[in-house]
């Protein structure tokens, strides 16, 4: 018998704040398993996304990893601190093609393709997390990559583009949000699609995302407090662990266990 879901029964997220100042209004999260996947649920109601779309996962990992960034919320619920919900929104809800327009437009300024002539410290810093990004593509796909210093403009050889542009079409919706949310930490489709083909850690993707500001801050130090660098250093790093978690989930159905698996009922 096929599963049908009142949606009158459901819980429309889009009306939380993105400020953190929406009150709690559940008691706890759950995951239940749909006839296309795993979904959410808030006191046994399924989740649907602010444009009313069911929230539906491939795995009961990444349900649960949803799931329990719901249950982890305090008094208020803090959208931003639930990096694995977003992605899954993201994946569901943003237009796709919209996404890859995006990406493509950085081919040109991919930020790991610019380098810089000095400091030597810095030069280093670049040389040492972008060039096995680059020669990923390289050695591995024998692509052309282009690489200037200074302020000097370069483009991409059309081979390459399209080469690029085919790895991004051939993402699952879910890959393609992740991919979206680390190329845009480090302004680089190159590395968001390394992320994707699974050949960089967190460590090394946050590096080469963060090394112009990581270099800053071991230059000069360090600034703390409500205008430091708190923010600024620990945002990208929520992003990028969780994009590689996201997809870790995609691939294994017991990457994460949650425990809370619930039957909805059917009518």
């Amino acid at each position: 018998m096929k599963r049908v879901i009142d949606t009158r029964g459901m819980v429309n997220v889009g009306g939380i704040k993105v400020n953190g100042s929406t009150k709690k209004f559940y008691k706890e999260a759950q995951i239940a398993k749909m006839e296309d996947g795993w979904t959410v649920c808030l006191d046994g109601r399924p989740i649907i996304t602010e444009d009313r779309n069911r929230l539906i996962v491939p795995t009961a990992s990444c349900a649960a990893a949803i799931a329990y960034e719901w249950d982890m919320q305090g008094e208020n619920i803090k959208p931003f601190v639930m990096p694995m919900m977003s992605l899954a929104a993201t994946a569901i809800d943003v237009d796709r093609k919209k996404i890859v327009e995006k990406l493509l437009k950085y081919m040109d300024t991919d930020s790991l393709c610019y380098r810089v002539e000095s400091p030597a410290a810095l030069k280093r810093m670049q040389k040492k997390y972008w060039d096995p990004i680059i020669n990923y593509f390289r050695d591995e796909h024998g692509l052309e990559v282009k690489v200037t210093s200074g302020i000097t403009s370069l483009s991409q050889p059309v081979e390459t583009k399209l080469k690029l542009a085919e790895f991004i079409d051939d993402t699952s919706k879910f890959e393609l949000a992740c991919l979206k949310a680390v190329a845009e930490v480090g302004y680089s489709t190159m590395l968001g699609i390394a992320v994707v083909h699974r050949k960089v850690s967190v460590k090394n993707a946050y590096n080469a995302a963060m090394a112009e500001r990581l270099f800053q801050v071991r230059r000069y130090g360090e600034v703390t407090g409500p205008y430091g660098h708190g923010i600024e250093l620990e945002h990208p790093r929520l992003h990028i662990s969780s994009a590689i978690n996201f997809l870790s989930f995609l691939e294994d159905d017991h990457a994460f266990s949650f425990g809370r698996e619930i039957e909805l009922s059917s009518k």
